[in-house]
């Protein structure tokens, strides 16, 4: 058997079954809805955005991304979270614990500072929560898509085995 099948299909199961463990935890519903980049809601306040888009920014850090993708993908958890208890406690509480570990508004600390005061809570459980909630969000968005070059779904090109999956041009060559 071709070694080279081999390991795709080995990569493709790995992807597969890693993005199933994600999906589980996410609100599908929402990523779906076109609409959903657009939702803001309304009573969510104007500092806790700012906080959390600075925390999900040192999380999944990307030069190219412009910062309102970032304030998007948390107004799409805070929307969430409206009908969500348990999601709004978790963001609460970020949102305390990481202006009460700083010396001040996290918001308004230097990157050093704010990146010290998320090391410092990194074992709290609304650190894995916000990570899964933002990770499918934040890298289903288009803007993403253009900054990490990813060139969408291939489904409607007949999948990444015709399309997509040799075509990246920044590794070093394998003998075949």
């Amino acid at each position: 058997m071709d070694t080279e099948v081999t390991s795709r299909r080995r990569f493709l199961v790995a992807a597969i079954a890693g993005s199933g463990a994600i999906a589980s935890g996410l609100n599908l519903t929402l990523i779906r809805s076109a609409s959903a980049w657009a939702e803001a809601p309304a009573d969510a306040p104007t500092d806790t955005t700012r906080t959390l888009a600075r925390m999900v920014r040192l999380y999944y850090p990307h030069d190219s991304v412009p910062d309102d993708v970032y304030v998007q993908t948390v107004d799409s958890i805070l929307s969430a979270a409206a009908s969500d208890v348990q999601l709004q406690e978790l963001l609460d509480g970020a949102y305390v614990a990481l202006d009460a570990v700083g010396a001040g508004r996290f918001a308004d600390l230097d990157t050093a500072a704010q990146l010290s005061a998320m090391t410092k809570l990194q074992d709290e459980g609304f650190f894995t929560a916000i990570k899964f909630q933002v990770l499918g969000r934040f890298y289903a968005h288009p803007e993403v898509w253009k900054a990490i070059n990813y060139p969408g779904s291939s489904v409607e090109h007949g999948g990444y085995v015709d399309r997509g999956f040799s075509d990246i041009d920044w590794l070093p060559e394998r003998g075949r």
